[in-house]
């Protein structure tokens, strides 16, 4: 690297962190005293150690640098001499300071990439089966994509496909924890009736960044895990959705290294972004979309699951969150509730979880009531199942008379 580019850089960093300005100088005041004209790889490694906030902004070889958590990489090249100008009117121009503090809060780099070793895919795993129940073969599939982005930082969209309740979405949210990496989990059909991935430009009124950039300003990461919800219902038929998907298209594809922000006018690489999808059927999903993901198809649970995952994950989380110390909920009695409901047609993990929660949030008004413990009886267990049966069947919107 030249010191000309070198110099560049240090430049970037007082302007988006004046507080710095006495360190960087110290740094500038260190580089000038060598007579070469290039700063060479050691005195680099040397720099950031000495000053860890270099770290970010230095193009690594080949794009990386290592830091101590693991790799991470620069999410955007120093700003235009455009872009600076106009960041100097944003303190004049109220037009302007809107897009100027965006700009300022897009990150500088990803969050390190995730050291997979043993000791990691043993805690992975721990965080999988302390909240879903089996899918093994879709843990196995989670796995194999975080080994490929810590290697690469980069790793192929997830498909998520199933019947609705059957725990996408859990998964989606187990996926982040695994990687360790924040997350943005959005409505397919409120993603394209909005802003898109892209952003809308500046002369319009509430225009904003796009989602993509957004959430790398959430969370202060240019990684943060972006779950798509719905990605089915985005093809309803508008023209508005149809470019939703075609917005899509061009984010997964490997060019999103350099992805144009509309509101921002500066392009960010959202290459290192972990994509993970959700849809109750695949139909409403451009074949090309198809292309770039892995589909995962997740069955609807066994009766045998469902009563695995009541017990051990539906109960206790219900009993946790309204007071299980003053509740009795016998196993006899879960049986029984998950029976009848799995007898009634519901075989969503959701519905089970509803009824549940309902038992338990009743009782505890009870137990709070009487002062005392509460039982839940077995007729207090069929009249939710039926009022449940009776739901499912009849879901009625409008005034009561």
């Amino acid at each position: 690297m030249t010191k000309k580019e070198f110099y560049r850089i240090l430049e970037q960093i007082v302007r988006k962190n004046p507080h710095l300005t006495k360190k960087v100088g110290n740094l500038a005041q260190k580089a000038a005293a060598s007579d070469s004209d290039a700063v060479s790889d050691a005195e680099l490694r040397d720099y950031m150690t000495a000053f860890p906030f270099l770290e970010p902004y230095i193009p690594a070889h080949p794009e990386s640098v290592q830091s101590s958590g693991g790799r991470i990489f620069p999410v955007h090249q120093p700003f235009s001499v455009e872009i600076r100008q106009r960041m100097k009117l944003a303190e004049k121009n109220e037009h302007y300071r809107n897009w100027a503090d965006a700009v300022k809060a897009v990150p500088d780099s990803t969050l390190p990439l995730p050291q997979v070793d043993h000791a990691f895919l043993r805690s992975a795993k721990e965080i999988w089966h302390q909240g879903i129940y089996g899918n093994e073969d879709i843990l196995h599939a989670v796995l194999r994509h975080t080994v490929e982005y810590s290697r690469t930082g980069k790793t192929m969209p997830l498909l998520l496909v199933g019947a609705p309740g059957v725990g996408k979405t859990l998964v989606a949210k187990n996926y982040g924890k695994i990687l360790n990496l924040p997350g943005s989990f959005l409505s397919g059909p409120s993603a394209s009736a909005g802003r898109g991935l892209s952003g809308a430009p500046n002369v319009f009124v509430g225009a904003g960044a796009g989602l993509i950039v957004q959430s790398m300003i959430d969370h202060k990461a240019g990684n943060p895990v972006i779950c798509i919800d719905e990605i089915d219902k985005t093809s309803a038929g508008s023209s508005r959705s149809a470019d939703f998907q075609s917005e899509l298209l061009s984010a997964l594809d490997e060019s999103n290294a350099a992805w144009y922000d509309n509101f921002l006018e500066i392009e960010v690489d959202a290459s290192h972004i972990p994509f993970i999808f959700t849809a109750n059927e695949e139909d409403g999903i451009a074949a090309p979309l198809l292309d770039r993901m892995e589909v995962i198809r997740m069955e609807t649970p066994t009766l045998d699951v469902i009563r695995c995952i009541t017990r051990e994950f539906t109960l206790p989380k219900a009993l946790k969150a309204y007071g299980g110390d003053r509740i009795e909920f016998g196993a006899h009695e879960l049986d029984m509730l998950v029976d009848l409901l799995w007898t009634g047609g519901s075989h969503s993990c959701r519905a089970y979880q509803k009824a549940v929660e309902l038992l338990v949030s009743h009782a505890c008004l009870d137990a709070m009531e009487s002062d005392r413990k509460v039982s839940i009886t077995e007729k207090e267990i069929r009249q939710t199942a039926a009022r449940c049966a009776e739901n499912r069947q009849t879901r009625k919107i409008g005034f009561s008379t």
